[in-house]
């Protein structure tokens, strides 16, 4: 995605202009729903706060799911996902989760969501979206702008 210096770190969304900062990342506080008896983040409660994340990192680049199904009837559904659990969350803890692209390509990409609380990694997800087409759910290209939306993920050096 060729882009000014000024375009580099700043994407126009429908309600204002997000530094790339604010578009990949997402804080979320820990509730007593999301914990076990302990006190700690049942291990399942990631993959919601995960999504949470996906969810509004779409939107702030300008897209949403809803969009997707309706305009272009395609969904996004999760392939395949590995994940690595290095410290627990718990109850009241804030944490953010940082969403980036690893690759795309045709009808599918790799993302990378990490966990950190107070900058400290705490949980890493590698997963991989395929888009599909609805009524007979086969793989089909992502539509062009969001090619260009996920492109807007890309660490840099990635």
């Amino acid at each position: 995605m060729d882009m000014s210096d000024q375009e580099e770190n700043i994407y126009k969304t429908k309600t204002r202009l997000l530094s790339k900062e604010e578009i990949q990342n997402y804080q979320f506080r820990i509730c007593y729903e999301d914990t076990d008896a302990g006190g700690v983040v049942y291990h399942a409660k990631y993959l919601g706060i995960a999504e949470r994340a996906r969810t509004e990192c779409i939107r702030r680049l300008g897209g949403t799911l809803a969009e997707l199904y309706k305009e272009y009837g395609q969904i996004l559904v999760v392939r395949q996902m590995e994940i690595q659990y290095r410290k627990p969350l718990f109850l009241d803890d804030m944490v953010n989760v940082k969403t980036s692209l690893i690759t795309a390509l045709g009808a599918s990409c790799w993302l990378s969501q990490v966990f950190s609380r107070e900058g400290e990694i705490v949980t890493e997800i590698k997963l991989q979206l395929v888009c599909l087409k609805k009524g007979d759910y086969m793989p089909t290209p992502f539509p062009r702008h969001w090619q260009k939306m996920f492109d807007a993920l890309t660490e840099v050096g990635a």
